[in-house]
């Protein structure tokens, strides 16, 4: 019996495609692993197990499990056991008007804290969603970063809120994600030219999660960059688990099964009538509610 199988050591998988993947052990030292489709298929973030073959042997139970809708309207699972994800807009290119909303649905829905930066604040804001939004976000305790990675001191609060954490970092292509991550983590370099010789691949732009260990302790997944970002398909009462600023009012609902669009005595779309709620944020809900019944 192998010493990964008799001390039952588990492994950190840093990133995993196709049927190989690579993991870390408690003392940082990668391992190329493989898996068959039966064994389940493992995620960035996944606690697991090797054999005396180094295969897959077991997969921890997950906490959460964060992704993204596929063309069929699928979950596709990104990373799992996250602490956060970080969620990084820019003036340019400037987001869709629900990109935001969407990021903030999926990180809820999945239990998972979100935390949004707006970087490049040296480039002018555009008086348009979601950037007249930010204010009221911040009025709902959503916790909102500004970024410039041209001046350091912007980036000061960030190892803070990063140590001992496993982050996920979302977002389009071009807001300056590999700027924030090169800043966040210094040895950023030798931490992929590390996995490039485990897995004997050159080093290359992004194209499936990867986890990098932080320098304060913590992970931080960086994932390829997207043009737009879709949800999967989903129940009703699954989406309002992504607006949590509506439990304050859908007990007051005259239908349990409200769906705070036309229905009679709507007590959330009353509270975005009246402003006790931001009216973006109702608008924002009847747009992926719509959507929801497209995927359907």
């Amino acid at each position: 019996m192998s010493d990964k199988e008799s001390s039952g050591e588990q492994f950190l998988v840093v990133q995993a495609s196709s049927n190989r993947g690579v993991a870390a052990g408690k003392d940082g030292q990668l391992t190329e692993f493989h898996f068959r489709r039966r064994s389940g298929r493992p995620l960035p973030g996944d606690r697991i197990t090797l054999d005396t073959a180094d295969a897959l042997a077991s997969i921890a139970p997950r906490d959460n499990v964060f992704g993204r809708g596929d063309p069929r309207g699928r979950l596709k699972p990104i990373a799992a056991n996250l602490d956060q994800v970080i969620i990084v807009i820019a003036p340019q290119p400037a987001p869709s008007r629900d990109l935001l909303h969407r990021y903030l649905a999926a990180a809820h829905i999945q239990g998972i804290r979100p935390l949004i930066i707006v970087n490049k604040t040296d480039i002018e804001l555009p008086e348009q969603p979601p950037f007249d939004e930010l204010d009221g976000l911040q009025s709902l305790g959503y916790e909102i970063v500004r970024t410039r990675c041209t001046d350091g001191s912007s980036l000061e609060c960030l190892p803070t809120r990063l140590a001992g954490q496993t982050s996920l970092l979302a977002g389009q292509s071009g807001v300056g994600k590999s700027s924030l991550l090169n800043a966040l983590i210094p040895d950023l370099d030798l931490q992929t030219g590390a996995l490039s010789r485990v897995t004997g691949k050159g080093t290359h732009t992004t194209t499936t999660a990867i986890l990098h260990r932080l320098p304060d302790g913590g992970w931080l997944v960086d994932t390829p960059g997207v043009w737009e970002y879709g949800l999967w398909r989903m129940e009703v009462e699954q989406l309002q688990r992504g607006f949590p600023e509506f439990a304050d009012y859908s007990g007051d609902c005259r239908f349990r099964n409200c769906r705070h669009r036309e229905d009679p005595g709507c007590a959330v779309r009353a509270a975005a009538e009246s402003g006790a709620l931001p009216a973006f944020r109702h608008e924002a809900w009847l747009r992926l509610l719509a959507e929801q019944d497209r995927l359907k």
